[in-house]
């Protein structure tokens, strides 16, 4: 029974085959992409970070005046779907819509929020995709609205993240990286970018317009214990080709080597031994705290 997509909705509270949800057509975050998500994936067959995913959820309804959302019912909700798989590990997903209401982009609907907690097979990861890096290609357009917020919000309707990723799918990439509107570096279409540049940590901050990634805060908290210098600051394109090492950081992806940039080699063109180091410091954390007590 555990295999395949499953889903809970808002409504009922009852587990179902993902393919019988049903959305109305006068849902607003259907009809104007005004929805916000979140992504997580299990260890030991429990959702890692949690609380981190859902205090940056209701961090994300506050900016568009959704109200208190009821995150112990979410969070049931994803523990359910976590155990119905089990032992399986499982890609979990929250998505909030404000709700049904009259097609009227600038007004707030007048039905209650509602949300879903989606649960389905993790995607998957080749061992090479860690042991040899990956290629990745800088897209063609600029991050323009990176989320409008800072911290930015999670919003389903990231058209140019989505554009983004097909460009590099188009093109044989991993994954593509986004210059913000001033040019400077800014994040993956689904990742964080990091640097290591004469051992120092060094990703783009904030106020660059990116996404404050769970795992990103991860990394930048273990990094220092392991003796690695952090660095969060405005970060030019150039220095994807003055690093030692690159790598992506995401919920799904973990923590991946990048060795090529557009046709040109990172540092030696191999993972690097830092990254190699985060990647085990990272996966030890989620396995540590999904082993025992709560997420």
């Amino acid at each position: 029974m555990g295999r395949g997509w499953w889903f809970v909705s808002s409504g009922d509270g009852e587990v179902r085959p993902a393919s019988e949800g049903r959305i109305s057509g006068l849902d607003h975050g259907y009809l104007y992409g005004s929805a916000l998500y979140e992504t997580l994936r299990t260890y030991h067959g429990r959702p890692f970070a949690l609380s981190r995913h859902l205090a940056r959820l209701a961090r994300g309804a506050a900016v568009l005046g959704l109200g208190d959302l009821p995150l112990r019912e979410m969070e049931g909700a994803l523990g359910r779907l976590a155990a119905l798989r089990s032992p399986e590990e499982s890609y979990l997903r929250l998505t909030v819509s404000p709700g049904e209401g009259p097609p009227a982009p600038f007004g707030p609907p007048h039905g209650r929020v509602r949300w879903t907690a989606l649960g389905g097979p993790l995607p998957p990861h080749v061992a090479a995709t860690y042991e040899r890096g990956v290629r990745c290609l800088f897209a063609s357009r600029p991050r323009w609205n990176p989320g409008g917020f800072i911290p930015a919000v999670k919003f389903c309707a990231n058209v140019e993240l989505w554009i983004a990723k097909r460009e590099a799918e188009e093109r044989g990439a991993f994954e593509a990286l986004l210059r913000n509107p001033a040019g400077l570096l800014a994040e993956g279409a689904s990742s964080n970018v990091f640097l290591v540049k004469g051992k120092v940590l060094v990703t783009p901050d904030l106020a660059s317009g990116i996404l404050d990634g769970v795992t990103r805060e991860c990394l930048l908290r273990l990094a220092p214990r392991a003796g690695v210098p952090v660095e969060e600051r405005p970060v030019r394109v150039e220095e994807i080709f003055e690093a030692d090492e690159v790598f992506l950081a995401s919920t799904l992806k973990e923590v991946v080597p990048v060795v090529e940039v557009d046709g040109r080699p990172v540092g030696r063109g191999e993972p690097g031994m830092i990254t190699d180091r985060l990647l085990g410091l990272f996966q030890e954390e989620a396995l540590e705290a999904t082993s025992g007590g709560a997420p």
